[in-house]
């Protein structure tokens, strides 16, 4: 009996300390916007909205081409890590861009979460179709790492017929994620953060490019090429030799932005041939 019940404090521990540690390591926020496209001389228009009664903020980045990504970044920092890739992004491929921050981070009020994180994706897509007017087959879905997910989440919500998607540094699931840094145990029995995008991405109806550094020490390279196996064609993967998790375009260069550049033509191609 006393077995029996030491085992059961045991699981009830263990279930806890799960919970725990899976929000606290899922979300590293920075609330310091340190910089600005400011800074580099670049023109932006600084964007507030609303998600769930949060107020979010974001940066609108325009530039001559039609097309608008929409950046989801990663689980760590804010729009101000991410900034001098949109400036190269800018320069690059000629397209606007929508950088914003989940609740949590940067200047966007309220907690992080998975339910919030997909949330306010919507949200930053509302904000750039009916406030802004873009047309949604104009905008690219850009996910990193953590974006990933609330990439694949948007893709699939009715009326999110965006042009294409890009996936970066992108994971199979937050149970694979956890039982990789726990030693195999099935600790993703007891999560209640999923994020899964090996399970969901095979539905998504738009183009695809999955880009990974093959030296990536966050999300192994296998997962990044698991979850371009699961989606759907039309698709593309590519391997970044030398990358790690969050320099593929820096270490990439003109071979990175050519692969954006096709993406970005069979989004084209998609609205002068519509389904």
């Amino acid at each position: 009996m006393n077995l029996i019940v030491g085992l059961i404090i045991l699981f009830v521990f263990i279930f806890l300390w799960i919970r725990w540690q899976e929000r606290s390591g899922v979300f590293f926020p920075a609330r310091d916007l340190y910089r600005s496209p400011a800074a580099d001389g670049v023109a932006f228009e600084d964007v507030h909205f609303n998600s769930g009664g949060n107020q979010l903020h974001g940066w609108y980045i325009p530039a001559s081409g039609s097309q608008v990504v929409l950046w989801m970044h990663g689980n760590a920092g804010n729009i101000a890590d991410r900034l001098d890739q949109a400036v190269e992004m800018k320069r690059a491929l000629g397209v606007s861009s929508f950088m914003f921050d989940y609740r949590g981070y940067g200047k966007s009020e309220g907690r992080p979460s998975e339910a919030g994180l997909y949330q306010d994706a919507e949200a930053a897509f509302r904000w750039l179709t009916e406030t802004r007017g873009v047309n949604p087959r104009h905008i690219i879905l850009y996910g990193h790492s953590l974006g990933s997910a609330a990439s694949v989440d948007l893709a699939l919500k009715e009326g999110m017929n965006a042009g294409g998607m890009v996936l970066e540094s992108p994971f199979t699931s937050a149970a694979d994620i956890a039982r990789m840094i726990y030693f195999g145990l099935p600790v993703g029995l007891v999560m209640s953060v999923k994020l899964d995008n090996i399970g969901r991405i095979g539905e998504v109806k738009m183009p695809i490019l999955v880009i990974h550094g093959v030296s990536d020490t966050v999300i192994p390279f296998s997962m990044g090429k698991e979850v371009f196996d699961a989606a759907p064609e039309p698709k593309t993967f590519l391997p970044i030799a030398g990358a790690d998790h969050s320099d593929c375009f820096d270490v990439g260069g003109e071979g990175y932005w050519s692969a954006w550049k096709t993406l970005i033509q069979n989004s084209e191609s998609r609205i002068q041939n519509p389904e």
